[in-house]
């Protein structure tokens, strides 16, 4: 069926480019001078191929728009979900930061303070004038 097609498509073509040479050069009147037939077979190559032209403008041109509405009613849908895993995702690490990170970080704050008084503590315990010895009055 499809080397049927192609076979009846290239005889198609054939005969539309033949046609005009030799329907111009067969029946040209008297006197018609073959630079004449030239021009103007030339004249309708170049009116066949603008046509041609102008229709596969139009045909692409609607190609072009209806792959522009394709890919923006599929496109608009997919940043929309990605925009709603982008809330969830600054939701759930608000929530981490609040309920879990906060709380460690004062306990290890509060613990770094017990340290540093500690420390203080046991530096005066150590600077403290030493009481005097027995015997040494």
């Amino acid at each position: 069926m499809k080397i049927g097609f192609a076979i009846l498509a290239g005889i198609l073509v054939l005969v539309v480019l033949l046609l005009p040479v030799v329907l111009i050069f067969t029946q040209a009147p008297p006197g018609y001078s073959g630079l004449l037939a030239v021009r103007d077979a030339s004249i309708i190559y170049a009116s066949l191929f603008m046509c041609v032209g102008a229709l596969l403008f139009i045909v692409m041109t609607g190609l072009i728009a209806f792959i522009a509405i394709t890919i923006h009613s599929h496109i608009v849908p997919a940043l929309e979900k990605v925009d709603d895993t982008a809330k969830t995702v600054r939701g759930t690490a608000t929530f981490v930061s609040e309920s879990v990170v906060s709380p460690i970080v004062k306990a290890a704050g509060a613990a770094a303070g017990a340290k540093a008084m500690v420390q203080t503590l046991m530096r005066r315990g150590e600077n403290a004038p030493k009481p005097p010895k027995k015997g040494d009055s």
